[in-house]
């Protein structure tokens, strides 16, 4: 028997992302270009993005500082 697909983040006019109730893969869908991942390699992109995220606020808070001791 199917499952229903649990959707696990919508953004309208960008994206989701949703744990199929068929395969019980992840789908991350945004525009026009979809990504099938297992759960593992899901939660190795979490941790990717994640640590992108953290990294990049650094960046952006040193950027800011930088650019507005320039003025």
């Amino acid at each position: 028997m199917e499952r229903p697909a649990t959707i696990l983040a919508n953004v309208d006019n960008f994206g989701r992302i949703y744990r199929c109730g068929d395969c019980d893969n992840i789908h991350m869908q945004v525009g026009p270009v979809t990504v099938l991942l297992s759960v593992e390699a899901y939660m190795q992109f979490v941790a990717l993005v994640n640590t992108s995220a953290a990294n990049f606020e650094s960046t952006v808070s040193w950027s800011a500082g930088s650019s507005h001791d320039a003025h």
